[in-house]
């Protein structure tokens, strides 16, 4: 690793020490209210809420009989502490905490011009760690903590305080190695829901190379063997970071799946992939991969449909299918459809 990279990569983790401590900071009072942490965030309340309350000034404010007269007079912001600590915990300022955070890690690689023109001194691709395996993995890192954050702030904003710890001690288990100075690899143990997450957020971002990204381009015009090739490839290296095992044509007892992706013996999820002109598409949602997770003893599994631009009439089938699931109100999010199908360049647009 270069000593640029290494900078990078060392800057990046220092954001996520950062950011662990913000968020340990600001579920304080929900979890130890008689802590200094949280001690300290009440204070900090009191005094972003002091100006609502001072002399009732948002009562007379709304008042009929407002002592203001006519002069107008704005309101001041009274978030309650739930209030108060989610946007703690949502925004810097008015960028959210994750586009700051990597803002200010983007920074430390700028110069300027003599124009007073900002020039970016590490290249992008670097940037995000396509080429450094150590900053990659930092990034995951990043990614997942935020994702994590995410997560306790819907538990927060539901007023669901008991989950919080669960969260905490997630967040503790993959992260605290870096405040101690330890040495580690990044391994995140997940149970069967989590790693059906996991993987899901995960061909999400596989959906978004293809779509938005130019990969579509290998794949439109290829078989179905080869669009399984590609996610392997694409799938394979966070697989290995996430200490993942991801098999291929893995035999379920009832024929061969795709993949089986798995933690231990505990945490399985079957996924099965299709093109869009494959006449069995239908089929292979609401047959094949039952069966597979029926084999395996999960009730775990994903289906990812490739649009290639050439529909069978089983694919119109199919989307007619699962519209009626989601308008029974069932969920769909193991089911993806990727659009393959040609893109116009920008400058064409």
């Amino acid at each position: 690793m270069t000593d640029e990279l290494g900078t990078l990569r060392e800057y990046i983790e220092k954001w996520i020490v950062e950011e662990r401590n913000h968020i340990f900071k600001y579920t304080s009072p929900f979890i130890s209210p008689n802590s200094t942490e949280a001690k300290a965030v009440f204070l900090e309340y009191d005094r972003a809420t002091s100006k609502a309350r001072n002399h009732n000034h948002n009562y007379n404010v709304a008042s009929s009989c407002s002592p203001y007269g006519y002069v107008e007079v704005k309101e001041f912001p009274e978030p309650t502490l739930n209030e108060f600590v989610v946007d703690k915990l949502k925004k810097f300022h008015n960028q959210s905490r994750s586009a700051y955070a990597e803002s200010s890690i983007l920074s430390n690689f700028c110069t300027y011009d003599e124009d007073g023109e900002r020039e970016i001194d590490i290249s992008d691709f670097e940037f995000i760690g396509e080429t450094d395996h150590e900053v990659f993995k930092a990034w995951l890192m990043f990614n997942h903590l935020f994702d994590l954050s995410s997560q306790l702030i819907k538990r927060i904003e539901a007023k669901h305080y008991i989950g919080i710890h669960s969260h905490l001690k997630l967040i503790d288990d993959n992260f605290s190695f870096l405040r101690d100075g330890k040495k580690s690899y990044f391994q995140l143990k997940m149970d069967e829901d989590e790693l059906n997450s996991w993987l899901i957020n995960e061909v999400k971002s596989f959906k978004h190379q293809v779509e938005k990204k130019g990969l579509w381009k290998s794949l439109s015009t290829n078989p179905e063997k080869h669009f399984q090739r590609v996610f392997e490839a694409v799938l394979g290296r966070v697989s290995e970071l996430y200490n993942v095992d991801i098999s291929p044509e893995a035999s379920a007892g009832s024929g061969i799946m795709d993949f089986k992706f798995s933690q231990g013996n505990e945490s399985k999820i079957c996924v099965e992939l299709k093109l869009s002109q494959n006449p069995s598409v239908l089929k292979g949602l609401i047959l094949q991969l039952e069966k597979y997770k029926e084999s395996e003893k999960t009730d775990k599994g994903i289906y990812v449909i490739l649009d290639s631009g050439n529909p069978s009439s089983s694919f119109a089938e199919l989307k007619s299918y699962v519209q009626k699931l989601r308008n029974s109100g069932l969920s769909t999010e193991h089911i993806i459809f990727i659009d393959a199908t040609e893109k116009p360049s920008a400058s064409k647009l």
